[in-house]
């Protein structure tokens, strides 16, 4: 019904508020390091990467405007089992960014609190954990009542958050610019270094929010029209800010400090310190509050994305079927915004810090995005050349993660397919061996990544062999066998 739907202007509002959330806090500083000079072209490449991405998911939405599509793009596609990979990853990397955020509000809010210590040798306190989580309560009870709640709380929210990256530059231009700081290491980065900061330094985690606007599809008005645009409008508006916040920063870092060079930048909470620096205390108590308010309510936008994306996976039968149950008063699972808020807590009391769950978090993010381009090759195949390109830039992002990263992901996913294909043989279905195949390419792209042409070709291998007919077919056979039951169980319930 349109009176539980919203228009284009709140849709623009919730993408842009899960941009500017943790990411605006730190990735000035990281990008700077990582970048140098060269931080302004990497901030440009992160927003055409998620437009690309974005416009993907519009797609999706276009040809199926229903609850949660990104989690459940590819089993629609492939069939259940090879779509639970990408349901998994984009449902889990979404999920791991709700702690993110109220740990980015904890670490901000730590030199200030001193009943306690809440933060202390780079990672959160027994103390400051428990802080966090009742950080995550908030983020609970704001989605509980649905999302004509969560709106009208973002809406107003957004402007305040918006306006004060937007006083902080003006301050900043103002106090302080240094024209010879953009002269420092200028022979030590190049245009390489720029693939390292598009996940190290956090622009696409800082990007990341546009994919909510999918999560949302079937509670936007007229989402054929509205998501493109959505996506669109709010990453380039997002964009502006970000690229006016690093020159406002680096333009400000006092002379003496920059000679030393932009590696050797070491703020803890960057832009308090280097306001504090600079004696802007009316600026540093604006900071503080917006350290609260920014990370929390796009936390709050993940919590409710991913009660969606959960509720599309048990819809699916790749979790548990009676998280499907849709509470009528506030068109939402209550059921699966519980668990997610329980998982929540677990990522919260088990992770250190903001930059080290943040890259994590982006390389499940990414994994999420591969299933756009690899479904809609098969839904939407007259532009499958089209798609072959995204995949393979995003294969090119992949490769970028450090060997950690790559092996804590690829581990996670090999264990989540082998446990699931566990489940699916003792309830007694078959399962689909080629779903394997996609955790086979990340291994081998772990090992490729040093070299981009390797990488190149390995993706366009996998990807025209994952969206052959043959393989489609042969998927969705056995998923038919495997799940035919289950299909005639769900036609019978609707």
């Amino acid at each position: 019904m349109d009176q539980n739907k919203i228009g284009l202007f709140s849709v623009i509002m919730i993408a842009v508020t899960s941009m500017i959330g943790s990411g605006w806090l730190f990735s000035a500083q990281l990008n700077a390091q990582l970048a140098g000079n060269y931080a302004f072209i990497a901030w440009m490449i992160a927003a055409v990467i998620a437009i690309t991405i974005g416009l993907c998911f519009s797609r999706l939405c276009a040809l199926f405007p229903e609850r949660g599509i990104n989690a459940k793009c590819t089993s629609m596609s492939h069939g259940k089992d090879f779509g639970m990979i990408f349901a998994f990853a984009i449902w889990f990397g979404l999920l791991a960014m709700i702690p993110t955020e109220a740990q980015a509000t904890t670490q901000y809010l730590s030199p200030f609190v001193h009943v306690v210590s809440l933060y202390d040798n780079g990672s959160l306190t027994i103390a400051g954990k428990i802080f966090a989580l009742l950080i995550l309560v908030i983020y609970f009870a704001m989605n509980y009542f649905g999302i004509k709640l969560l709106s009208k709380v973002n809406n107003i929210t957004t402007v305040f958050k918006v306006a004060i990256p937007v006083l902080l530059i003006i301050v900043l231009l103002a106090a302080h610019f240094d024209s010879t700081n953009f002269a420092v290491d200028a022979n030590e980065y190049s245009l390489g270094t720029i693939k390292t900061a598009l996940i190290g330094a956090g622009l696409i985690y800082a990007f990341n929010g546009f994919q909510v606007v999918a999560a949302f599809a079937s509670e936007i008005k007229n989402p054929k029209r509205n998501v493109p645009l959505a996506i669109v409008i709010s990453i380039l508006f997002t964009l502006g800010i970000y690229m006016l916040l690093q020159l406002a920063f680096m333009g400000a870092i006092p002379g003496d400090m920059a000679a030393n060079g932009w590696a050797n930048l070491n703020f803890n909470s960057p832009l308090v310190n280097l306001a504090m620096l600079l004696g802007l205390n009316l600026i540093v108590i604006a900071l503080i509050a917006d350290s609260i308010m920014s990370p929390s309510v796009t936390g709050m936008t993940y919590l409710g994305a991913c009660s969606r994306m959960l509720y599309a996976m048990a819809e699916q039968r790749q979790m548990p079927r009676w998280i499907a149950k849709i509470c009528p008063t506030h068109n939402l699972s209550k059921r699966s915004l519980v668990i997610n808020f329980i998982i929540s807590g677990i990522i919260l009391f088990n992770s250190s810090n903001w930059a080290a769950l943040m890259v994590l978090t982006t390389a499940f993010n990414i994994l999420g995005y591969i299933g756009a381009p690899l479904a809609l090759a098969v839904l939407d195949r007259k532009r499958r050349m089209l798609y072959a390109i995204v995949f393979v830039m995003l294969g090119l992002l992949l490769s970028t993660l450090s060997i950690t990263d790559f092996i804590l992901s690829n581990a996670a996913i090999t264990v989540m397919m082998l446990v699931y294909a566990v489940i699916q043989i003792k309830n007694g279905k078959q399962f689909n061996v080629r779903s394997l195949a996609f955790v086979a390419y990340l291994w081998i792209l772990m090992f490729a990544a040093p070299y981009s042409l390797a990488v190149i070709a390995l993706s366009l291998i996998f990807f025209f062999y994952a969206t052959s007919n043959r393989f489609v077919q042969k998927s969705q056979q056995i998923n038919n066998a495997s799940h035919g039951a289950d299909a005639k169980a769900a036609t019978a319930s609707a």
